[in-house]
Formats: structure tokens, sequence, C-alpha cells
């Protein structure tokens, strides 16, 4: 099994991670590991590592007292120093939609927008590293066919997303990007685990407030 540990400290494989007070966190869940780097103090670089373990584990989701924040967090923890094993420099791209798409096909702008006021073309394309953000995307779009997500690739230059990038959290916690340039579907995700269907309709119901009281997404 894969674990990871997001920091904003430099570290080399082969070397350590301490613990802070009584406990080193990590995950096996990569997105929980991105949003730990992303909102990690201090002003270097996000990052994330592929960690080994050198003691007993326990998920602090699972005890008494636990609350979960509204993001995915590194649960998994020891009292033992975690060994870097390598940093990840590599990542997958994921597009969610209800579009029924094959690889090879591109996304394009200037499809009907999911989110704002309708009728509306989308000028962007937009994506994401995080599987969970794909995730809500796919929950959240137009229509009526079922969930999907893919496995993307973008064909030009993109840029974070100005409507997630420094506004809940600092930063881009979510790796999510969009461009103008097609995105070329090269996979589709086949296993994934969906919102619960009550944090599916209160993410709704905040949408369309925002919708009512003005507020429009940035897509010029």
């Amino acid at each position: 099994m894969l674990l990871y540990h997001g920091t904003r400290a430099a570290v080399a494989p082969g070397e350590t991670i301490l613990p802070v007070g009584d406990f080193a966190y990590f995950s096996p869940n990569l997105d929980a590991a991105i949003w730990a780097a992303e909102l990690a103090e201090g002003d270097h670089n996000a990052r994330v590592y592929r960690v080994a373990v050198n003691g007993p584990i326990e998920d602090s989701s699972r005890l008494d007292g636990y609350t979960a924040p509204p993001y995915p967090a590194m649960s998994w923890r020891t009292r033992e120093p975690l060994t870097v094993l390598s940093e990840v420099v590599e990542w997958n791209h994921y597009h969610g939609t209800r579009a029924p798409l094959c690889a090879g096909d591109l996304i394009e702008p200037g499809h009907a927008a999911n989110f704002g006021a309708t009728p509306r073309r989308a000028n962007f394309v937009y994506f994401t590293r995080t599987l969970d953000a794909s995730i809500w995307g796919a929950e959240l779009a137009a229509g009526e066919s079922r969930s999907r997500i893919y496995l993307v690739e973008p064909t030009g230059p993109f840029e974070d997303d100005p409507n997630l990038t420094n506004r809940r959290f600092r930063g881009n916690p979510t790796h999510s990007f969009r461009s103008r340039a097609p995105l070329r579907v090269v996979g589709e995700v086949e296993a994934w685990e969906g919102h619960d269907p009550e944090a599916i309709r209160a993410m709704k119901e905040g949408l369309a407030r925002l919708e009512r009281s003005g507020v429009t997404p940035d897509d010029d």
C-alpha cells in the first residue's frame, strides 16, 4: 500500500519526518496529503512524499471524539518517524462530468456550463489533480446521465482555477486548473466512492444561494 505525507519541508529520500508533538501523520489517500501540504504553515512549496512507517499505526478518524474536517485529511498516525521513499512529482489529471466519452475524445471549451447562470457557454475546460475534487465535479454536473470521472491530458497551457484558488483556503488545495485548450481523454476511473447524499444536497443548496445572491463563476 502506498502511503503519503504532505508538508512544506524539503526532505530527501532516506531522510525521516519526525513526529510533531506525539505523532507523525500520513495517509493512504493522496488527496489528503495534498491538502495537508497546501495547508501547512510556511512559504516554501507544498510537497507530497511517499513514506514508509517504522512502527505501530492507528487511524485517528476511528477514535472517539474525532471531528472530521470538511476536506480529505491525513488521519493515520504513528509515534515513530516516517522514512521518505520519494517525492510525488508526476500527477494524474481528472475531469468529472456526466458526458459519455471514450479514450482519445477531446473535451473542449464552448460546452454548456455546469455552474452559474444558464444558459451559458464555458470559456475554459476544467480539471484537477485530486480525485475528490473531480468527484464533486461529476456529482454536481448538469444533466441526468450517471456521473463519470475521466483521466485526461491537457493539450495546452493551463492556470489555477480562480474560482477555488485562495478562496476558502489559501493556495490551490484542490489542485484545480483550467485551460482554453482541449483536454484529451486517456481513460475512465471505474472505481470511486461518491459523497453522502446529504453532503451533495448541502453543496447544491450552497451553490444555489450564491447564484441567487449574484455571485457568478470567473470564466472570462
